[in-house]
């Protein structure tokens, strides 16, 4: 592949800024750890440093996009880099992500076409910079819609399962309405689950998560509604004990961080309820199978207050790679129809300030920074971290590292 990448450089030398390209050899891949799938050339003079980095397939847009910007970090040492991306093909949000890079390295986009000539065709700057938008996703269905295709009697029992668990929204319990399920989650865990049969459905609880094969068995239960419109007792008292379970494992501790703030965010309270509102359900089931992006963002937190829309992401692990990919899905969230008509639980629209706030841990904030060097408008990432022992008393305060906008957000005294 290398004397293969070499020859097109040098039959495109309109493409490039420079000429006369240097391999990076899988020794010095190694010890720069940069990422060894890709192949990587080097040039320029001292005042202006010149990368490629290219590879046959993408697989995870992701982790090509940050392999370029860390051979970029490794090649500019203070001096203007530019940096070409060259593979097949490219996504709009990756296009739309490299837009977003600044600073020392300028990113540049290169389709490479094996079979036809020539084989290089750079970007145009204004396809990057494209404002026209596209459709994504479709709507998830609300329990009027999800039933519809049920039989009388089994949307007469939906109705009944439906205001059982509405009635433990205070509890934690949330309701993910799909196409073919409705889920319902406390934090990261699913407990129980609808599944549509045809014109009927099963209800039954879900446990994949339990690691007590004794909790297991116990807890295996089926719902049902009985001849007097009610919910069986027994399905009825297994889900207030799974629920009893899962809220002593959060009061002792026992939660991995990322599950107990996956809980925590989906409550909303202290200063979470006072910097952002109150939580917001994303709305949107991916159409296609590719739409992977659609189901990324039910990870995400959204929440409303004011008329305004405000993007959380929480990053627990791999902070670079999390940081870089946050940027790829607020490409998506720019560029698509997802949020034009995003609108309040009264129907009010909701807008959205193109800022998507980074939610991290004191230890992961310094890495997460090194993003900053990357981005031409840092703004639209700030990056808040969680107080020193909020493992035991919760989101009662954040801050706000971000150099444009540095204070301590309180529950109590807020600014």
């Amino acid at each position: 592949m290398s004397i293969t990448w070499n020859t097109i450089w040098e039959s495109h030398p309109d493409v490039f800024i420079v000429k006369d390209w240097k391999e990076y050899s899988e020794d010095k891949k190694r010890s720069s750890r940069l990422p060894l799938q890709y192949a990587y050339f080097m040039g320029g003079e001292t005042t202006l440093r010149v990368g490629i980095i290219a590879c046959s397939s993408i697989i995870r847009e992701e982790e090509f996009l940050l392999a370029g910007l860390l051979w970029g970090h490794r090649l500019s040492n203070g001096a203007k880099t530019v940096i070409y991306y060259v593979a097949p093909d490219f996504s709009k949000p990756f296009l739309t992500g490299l837009s977003k890079i600044g600073g020392t390295i300028d990113a540049r986009a290169v389709y490479w076409r094996e079979k036809l000539t020539p084989s290089l065709y750079p970007i145009p700057e204004k396809q990057l910079l494209s404002h026209s938008r596209y459709a994504l996703g479709e709507e998830r269905p609300d329990w009027k819609r999800w039933g519809a295709g049920l039989n009388p009697v089994a949307r007469q029992q939906l109705i009944t399962i439906k205001d059982f668990f509405s009635k433990l929204a205070s509890r934690g319990v949330q309701l993910l309405v799909k196409n073919q399920s409705i889920n319902v989650i406390w934090g990261n865990f699913e407990i129980a689950e609808v599944r549509r049969k045809g014109k009927k459905f099963e209800l039954s609880t879900k446990l994949k998560w339990l690691k007590s094969k004794e909790h297991m068995l116990k807890w295996q239960k089926q719902g049902w509604v009985d001849s007097s419109g009610s919910l069986n007792a027994g399905f009825c008292a297994t889900i207030l004990e799974i629920l009893d379970y899962l809220e002593a494992l959060e009061q002792e501790g026992k939660l991995r961080p990322q599950d107990l703030l996956a809980s925590l965010l989906y409550k909303g309270e202290g200063a979470l309820k006072m910097l952002w509102g109150s939580p917001w359900a994303w709305p949107w089931l991916p159409k296609e199978r590719s739409e992977n992006s659609v189901i990324e963002f039910e990870e995400w937190s959204f929440f409303q207050g004011n008329g305004q829309l405000s993007v959380v992401c929480p990053i627990f692990e791999k902070p670079l790679l999390k940081g870089v990919r946050s940027i790829l899905l607020a490409s998506v969230l720019e560029r698509s129809l997802l949020l034009v008509s995003a609108k309040d639980d009264q129907g009010n629209p909701l807008v959205w300030d193109g800022r998507v706030h980074w939610l991290t841990t004191l230890g992961k904030e310094e890495e997460l920074r090194r993003c900053y060097s990357w981005l031409n408008d840092p703004g639209r990432f700030p990056i808040w971290t969680l107080p020193e022992n909020w493992l035991e008393n919760g989101i009662y305060e954040l801050n706000c590292q971000s150099n444009y906008l540095n204070h301590s957000l309180m529950q109590k005294g807020y600014l």
